[in-house]
């Protein structure tokens, strides 16, 4: 008890030190093990890799930016749209962002950047506080694999964007006022992190919560994929061996995916063998973009609530539903025998008043039991699935279309429960089926709009409702940066030395 409240000090003690480098960038370092007088006890390692992921799950699991907002939602209202019971929508997080994003409302890197700043502190302290070579290699691991993670978002969100390599220990350093490296730059920060986390070895250990092997090789897959289709096309064939070398080393099988895909979000099952990485979420701390998946309980009738033992959540808001042309899709799917719809799609006449139809997501809702639902679940980054959709989307590259649908039908198998379910070879079937089947497989996990973006077929979506007859490629005549996010109006204020993404104002 003595020692943590005496952590507790150093902590407060770090962040005045650093708090006007934080007012002057936007950026959170909150890194309390740079302070001159930490990194003397191997404990302070075993304290701060925690605080890697601790500092990642602020980013990618807020309610305002998260994985869904910056992976799925920009794709348009074909898939996200307004309820239709009180046709409620988030119109600043649809609509806004497509027809008048710019640097006032859009998303802050703060809280990327200090888990950033945190893996640097480890990669530079590991070392002087006396733990053994084997906890210190794993340290490493950790912080080179959590560091490329982060940017390889960054890079993927913003484009252009700072790249801190040594923690912020002092207001004087030059991290305090970066100025943005090449996206060219901080890709290649990105393969370097990934070659170094490799180079460790084993030590990365087998706890889903952070880095694993298998991870490892989800990023370097996704990541050798993104190059070779939008970054570095003149050699994609390297990126194509790249993300097959690691594909492989991770295993392509029915045998990596439960049987039963509902199995696969059982929040009394968090880590369960399909699970690669997530990030943990527990009653005391909960939160996370699913909470806009519920209804008021004044719109829900009070026989279909979840805490009367209805099938609908219930919360204070509703933000996110499917419109009807998603919900159509659905229950085209569910007569075809697909398994996966009744996670994927809550819907039914359980609004008050006249009943009016209703949609949500159950996946990923947690504790239905009482109302407000405990978002207690673990939001999923990684897992076996996208390892198979990958392998499918490599080989159709690969223009090896009967292994793209041997690898897509082992999915397809799970959902309905037929072997062989996709024949059709033709390149522009495979490519549909591969599409779709991320659609039918990933909702609500922010995964499809990579997808979309590595495909191409990004540039045929309809980004909103008001316009329908406008794709991402009449926008992209527009804006060449459409697909990228503004840097926010308050780190552009706090730091003379950044520049504003070509295409926004």
């Amino acid at each position: 008890m003595k020692r943590y409240f005496n952590f507790i000090v150093l902590v407060s003690a770090a962040l005045l030190t650093l708090s006007s480098c934080h007012d002057d960038l936007d950026i959170v370092y909150d890194n309390a093990l740079s302070a001159s007088n930490m990194w003397k006890d191997p404990s302070d390692l075993e304290q701060s890799v925690p605080g890697i992921y601790r500092r990642m799950r602020g980013f990618f699991g807020a309610a305002e930016c998260n994985v869904f907002y910056l992976g799925e939602i920009r794709s348009g209202d074909k898939y996200w749209g307004p309820s239709l019971e009180s046709k409620v929508q988030d119109n600043f997080k649809i609509a806004c962002r497509h027809n008048t994003l710019n640097r006032s409302n859009t998303i802050s890197w703060s809280s990327l950047y200090s888990a950033i700043d945190q893996a640097n502190a480890v990669l530079k302290h590991s070392s002087t506080c006396g733990a053994s070579e084997e906890r210190v290699k794993w340290a490493n691991a950790q912080a080179y694999f959590a560091r490329a993670f982060c940017y390889f978002y960054a890079a993927r969100i913003w484009g252009e964007v700072p790249l801190n390599l040594n923690p912020v220990e002092s207001t004087s350093q030059p991290e305090c006022y970066p100025s943005q490296a090449t996206i060219a730059e901080v890709y290649a920060q990105v393969k370097s992190d990934i070659e170094a986390c490799e180079a460790l070895g084993d030590v990365l250990g087998g706890e889903k919560y952070f880095g694993t092997k298998d991870a490892l090789n989800m990023l370097k897959a996704e990541y050798a994929l993104w190059m070779a289709r939008t970054q570095d096309t003149a050699n994609a064939s390297t990126y194509y061996t790249m993300a097959s070398t690691a594909l492989s080393a991770i295993g392509i099988s029915s045998a990596k995916l439960l049987a039963n895909y509902s199995k696969v979000f059982d929040r009394t099952n968090k880590k369960n063998n399909e699970v690669v990485f997530a990030l943990n979420n527990i009653a005391s701390e909960t939160g996370g973009y699913q909470i806009y998946f519920c209804q008021p309980s004044n719109l829900i009738l009070a026989s279909a609530r979840c805490n009367n033992g209805g099938p609908v959540p219930i919360s204070s808001t509703q933000w996110w539903a499917y419109p009807q042309s998603m919900v159509d899709v659905f229950k085209a799917q569910q007569a075809l025998g697909d398994s996966r719809v009744a996670t994927n799609l809550g819907y039914g006449p359980y609004g008050a008043g006249d009943a009016h139809e209703i949609t949500w997501c159950n996946k990923l809702l947690g504790d239905m039991s009482s109302a407000p639902v405990i978002l207690d679940n673990d939001l999923l980054y990684y897992r076996y699935a996208l390892a198979v959709m990958m392998d499918a989307e490599l080989k159709y590259y690969q223009n090896d279309y009967s292994g793209a649908l041997a690898s897509l039908n082992i999915v397809a198998k799970r959902a309905y429960g037929k072997d062989n379910y996709y024949t059709d070879t033709t390149p522009a079937a495979v490519l549909d089926a591969i599409v779709n089947e991320y659609w039918y497989e990933f909702a609500a996990e922010g995964v499809i709009w990579w997808a979309l973006i590595r495909t191409g077929k990004i540039w045929e979506a309809v980004p909103n409702s008001e316009d329908p007859g406008t794709t991402f490629n009449d926008m992209k005549a527009k804006n060449p940066n459409i697909l990228l996010w503004p840097i926010a109006n308050a780190s552009l204020n706090r730091n003379p030395k950044l520049h504003q993404i070509e295409g926004w104002s």
